[in-house]
C-alpha cells in the first residue's frame, strides 16, 4: 500500500490523508511549509515537514522561489497591457479554431462591425452581437479560463506573460498553484466589470498590484 500523508493546515485543521504526489502539489501551492505538522502512515507519527527527506527537495526550491520573488522588480502597467493583449490574440485564435465549425454546422450568422459607422448599421450589428454572445459564451469563457488557469498555475505565467519576461507569485512570492490561478482568473472578471479601473490600480500602486491582485492575494513581477 502507498504511503499516505496528511498535515495540519494554518488554520489548525487537519488535512488528508493524501499521496507523495498530492502533497508535493500542496507545498507549490504554499499550504505546507518547513515548520508544518505532517504525518505519515508508515511511521504513524507526526513530525516537521523538513524532517522528511522526500520533501526537502520542493521545500527547498519553493523556499528559494519565495526569496527571489520577494525582490523581484513589479511588472508594469504597459508591459501587462502587452502581454494582455498578446494573450487575447492567442486564446481568441483557439476560440475561433473551435467556434467557427460549430457555427457552420449551425448556421449561425457572425456579427460584422459595419464598413460604414450609421445609426442604422450599428443598431443592426448590437442587435446581432447579443444573440451571438449568448450562443459563443459558453465556448468562449472556458477556453479563456482553461488557458489562463492552467498555464498560470503550471508555470506560473500564460504565454504573454512569458513573451514580456513576467510570471504570477503569492505576495511573498511563492508558486500560485492551480487553485489561486482559479481564484485570481475569477478575481479579475470583477476588474472587466469596473470597466477597467481594476486594471488601471496597476499603473496608480507602487507595488503595481491590480485589483484581481489584490483580492486573490498575487502579485506580477519580472522573472530574473
Amino acid at each position: 500500500m502507498d504511503v499516505q500523508y496528511k498535515i495540519i493546515g494554518g488554520d489548525g485543521a487537519e488535512y488528508g490523508p493524501v499521496t507523495l504526489a498530492e502533497l508535493k502539489d500542496w507545498i507549490r501551492d504554499g499550504r505546507v511549509a518547513w515548520m508544518s505538522r505532517v504525518w505519515r502512515s508508515d511511521l504513524a507519527s507526526w513530525s516537521q515537514a523538513d524532517r522528511y527527506s522526500e520533501l526537502r527537495p520542493d521545500l527547498a526550491r519553493v523556499q528559494a522561489a519565495a526569496v527571489a520573488a520577494q525582490v523581484a522588480r513589479p511588472c508594469g502597467f504597459w508591459a501587462r497591457f502587452a502581454a494582455h493583449f498578446l494573450d487575447y490574440v492567442i486564446w481568441g485564435s483557439i476560440f475561433l479554431a473551435v467556434w467557427t465549425p460549430i457555427a457552420e454546422a449551425r448556421h449561425w450568422a457572425q456579427p460584422v462591425w459595419p464598413a460604414q459607422l450609421t445609426q442604422a448599421s450599428l443598431e443592426q450589428f448590437w442587435r446581432e452581437l447579443g444573440p451571438w454572445m449568448d450562443r459563443a459564451a459558453p465556448v468562449l469563457y472556458p477556453i479563456f479560463m482553461l488557458y489562463d488557469v492552467l498555464l498560470t498555475g503550471r508555470f506560473g505565467a500564460t504565454l504573454g506573460k512569458m513573451a514580456v519576461g513576467a510570471r504570477v507569485t503569492t505576495r511573498d512570492g511563492a508558486p500560485i498553484g492551480y487553485n489561486r490561478a482559479l481564484l485570481r482568473w475569477l478575481a479579475s472578471r470583477l476588474s472587466d466589470l469596473t470597466f477597467g479601473f481594476g486594471y488601471l490600480l496597476i499603473a496608480a500602486r507602487p507595488d503595481k498590484r491590480a485589483l484581481h491582485d489584490l483580492l486573490a492575494g498575487t502579485k506580477v513581477v519580472y522573472r530574473k
